[in-house]
């Protein structure tokens, strides 16, 4: 998967001057009371033509006349007619829901089970939960996590690990994650490592800079960060028994604060 790093930047760049260069756009607007193909089409040559970079997906909105757009899981928003570009979260005042980040954890989850099959996983005998982490070897909290990986697996918990190495792709703690996806015994590895014990070293072809490049892209900036299955990404380290509270919330977490 390719980071888009260009594309944040220039959304927030480009928020006020497309506001601004509203009658300039006027000139390309969608005609709104076209059929849904015809408007999203047409908004689509309108994000091109102002931003130099085609959109993942455009969709109208639970807001008529406004659609969703989005770039990896970056998600703005348009009129119909083109003119009008909203750049924030949408809120559900009723509800007390934050429909923008709803959108973004089906996103987040797609994007990570794409590499489902290259995570070293920690697989609880009654599984009732599966966490995604993103980890680093040389992350102190990311090591106190997995010290308690027995606790968390008896609750039902399975955890499986992407690769995340905060220094970099070329730094030790690349190396050293490198290793344990290429061991022979990936469990012992990641284990022996987050205790501080040698690794032998080894290469092999193996998903890390994918990894790390897909934590990039979903706005990972720190170790341990954990995904649930509804897509919610978590910052930081949770003990075992807040872990099972919070993926066993029967509603995911998207309220807006009161």
């Amino acid at each position: 998967m390719v980071v888009k790093k260009m594309i944040k930047k220039t959304l927030w760049t480009a928020t006020l001057s497309f506001c601004l260069l509203a009658s300039g756009v006027a000139s390309a607007a969608v005609d709104s009371t076209s059929n849904d193909d015809t408007v999203t089409k047409n908004l689509n040559k309108v994000l091109v033509d102002t931003f130099k970079s085609q959109p993942d997906s455009v969709a109208e909105s639970v807001i008529a006349g406004l659609y969703q757009v989005m770039y990896g899981t970056e998600i703005v928003y348009l009129s119909a007619d083109g003119k009008y570009f909203i750049s924030g979260d949408l809120l559900n005042l009723k509800t007390r829901e934050n429909m923008t980040e709803v959108s973004q954890r089906s996103v987040r989850k797609k994007m990570v089970d794409d590499f489902e099959t290259e995570m070293v996983t920690f697989k609880a005998k009654d599984e009732k939960h599966v966490l995604r982490v993103f980890t680093d070897i040389d992350c102190g909290y990311c090591a106190k996590l997995h010290r308690e990986m027995k606790d968390i697996n008896a609750l039902g918990i399975t955890v499986q690990y992407m690769a995340f190495p905060r220094a970099g792709l070329n730094s030790p703690s690349y190396d050293k994650i490198v290793s344990v996806w290429c061991a022979d015994d990936q469990q012992s590895a990641m284990t022996k490592s987050k205790n501080r014990q040698a690794v032998a070293s080894k290469t092999c072809a193996n998903p890390v800079k994918a990894q790390y490049e897909l934590g990039q892209a979903l706005g990972v900036n720190g170790t341990p960060a954990l995904l649930t299955e509804s897509g919610q990404l978590i910052p930081g380290y949770m003990p075992a028994d807040r872990l099972l509270a919070t993926l066993e919330q029967a509603k995911p977490k998207t309220v807006f604060n009161q």
